[in-house]
C-alpha cells in the first residue's frame, strides 16, 4: 500500500532530521528502506515499548552506537 507522503532520500532525510524539521519517528516513518521500518517494530516489541518519539530515540541511538563500534572494528 502506497502512502501518500513524499518520497525522500536517505541523505534528505537525515538532513531533515539534522535541521530538525522532522523528527526521530517521523524519519523512521518517512524512510525508504522497509528494513529499517521492519527493526524499529522488532526493537518495540522486543523492549516491550510503544512506537513512539522516546523509542524512535532509543532506536537510531542504538543503530548509530552500532554502526560506530562496527566502523571501529572495520566490520561497517
Amino acid at each position: 500500500m502506497k502512502r501518500n507522503e513524499p518520497t525522500y532520500t536517505h541523505e534528505e532525510l537525515v538532513q531533515l532530521r539534522q535541521d530538525g524539521v522532522i523528527s526521530d519517528l517521523d524519519y523512521i516513518q518517512m524512510h525508504p528502506d522497509d528494513e529499517l521500518r521492519e527493526d524499529f517494530g522488532s526493537f518495540c516489541v522486543t523492549a516491550g515499548r510503544e512506537p513512539d518519539e522516546d523509542a524512535a530515540s532509543d532506536f537510531l541511538s542504538l543503530r548509530e552506537l552500532s554502526l560506530d563500534e562496527g566502523m571501529e572494528r572495520g566490520d561497517a
